[in-house]
């Protein structure tokens, strides 16, 4: 983590962190009462399940941005919208690599279902593509 440049710390958190609050922020008025606001998240920016280390920078922007969401959840408690943070595995992109265990034709139809199985439940979660809960 020590070798990453200023500037490419900076570039990463704007992109993984707070660029997708300023979209929440911004479009908010637009998610109906009943409506699901999703955010992409990644099993990496779990504290509590980081027993490897690596990937830092890139763990940190994801746990920031989830420390967003809980921050943007308090502000809005009386919200009645849903909030997912979620957690798309291990996919074959560019970041994930070929020995990835997922494709993005097996991720996100996964991640579509999970989404619409949260329609109306209102609050915030941490949830990865199969539904199942990811430690903060």
């Amino acid at each position: 983590i020590a070798d990453i440049s200023t500037a490419e710390f900076t570039r990463l958190m704007i992109t993984n962190a707070l660029s997708p609050m300023r979209v929440i922020e911004a479009l908010e008025d637009l998610v109906a009462p009943d409506g699901t606001i999703a955010v992409m998240s990644s099993g990496q920016g779990s504290v509590a399940n980081n027993e490897r280390g690596g990937f830092e920078v890139y763990r940190g922007t994801k746990a920031a941005l989830n420390m967003f969401m809980r921050s943007y959840a308090a502000r809005h408690h009386n919200d009645p919208r849903t909030l997912l943070l979620m957690a798309p595995g291990w996919v074959k992109t560019r970041l994930g690599g070929p020995n990835a265990r997922l494709t993005t034709d097996e991720s996100i139809p996964n991640l579509v279902k999970v989404i619409d199985a949260q329609h109306g439940r209102g609050g915030l979660q941490y949830l990865d593509h199969r539904g199942e809960t990811v430690a903060w």
